[in-house]
């Protein structure tokens, strides 16, 4: 057996070299990210739908709908980093004024990216129409040594681990 070489060998990736990417803007400092999951959701789950002669039932797991959960990006605030509180504020009305906002023009592409060692990309999952949900800041106080960060909650309408180096959403079809 020939030994295998660095190329072929498995690299497992860590949880601390990533990036979040919006609308091809990629200076985000992000600290931390969750939510990143799908939920095929079933009809009738282990319900029976039908009985047969000699009391027989018939069960049967149907997929039904498909649900994500919203990412969620923490970063520390610096005074240049305004780009995902921007988002949020141009996606939706505000409060005193009211009125429309061009919400569906601002749902964006994005990307979660992992990186190797090597600092090659490793592992890249794609999203498709995000649109910022929820926006907060950490608390404020006279006596804390903590960075003061933001976090956003990101809506979307799906999301694709893509082969390495893949860039394009699919479209739907």
């Amino acid at each position: 057996m020939v030994a295998a070489t660095n190329q072929q060998r498995l690299e497992y990736l860590t949880n601390a070299r990533f990036y979040f990417e919006v609308n091809n803007n990629t200076r985000l400092l992000i600290a931390k990210t969750s939510g990143l999951s799908i939920t095929i959701d079933a009809a009738s789950e282990g319900k029976p739908i039908g009985g047969r002669k000699g009391l027989m039932t018939e069960t049967q797991i149907t997929p039904a709908t498909v649900s994500y959960q919203n990412l969620t990006l923490e970063f520390v605030t610096a005074g240049d980093n305004d780009i995902l509180l921007q988002w949020y504020v141009d996606s939706h009305p505000q409060g005193w004024g009211g009125g429309g906002r061009p919400t569906m023009e601002k749902r964006y592409e994005a990307s979660l990216v992992f990186y190797k060692q090597n600092g090659s990309e490793g592992a890249r999952w794609n999203i498709r129409d995000a649109i910022p949900a929820k926006y907060k800041t950490t608390q404020v106080k006279a006596d804390s040594t903590d960075l003061f960060k933001e976090t956003i909650e990101i809506a979307h309408a799906g999301m694709i681990r893509v082969p390495v180096g893949a860039t394009k959403i699919p479209t739907r079809g």
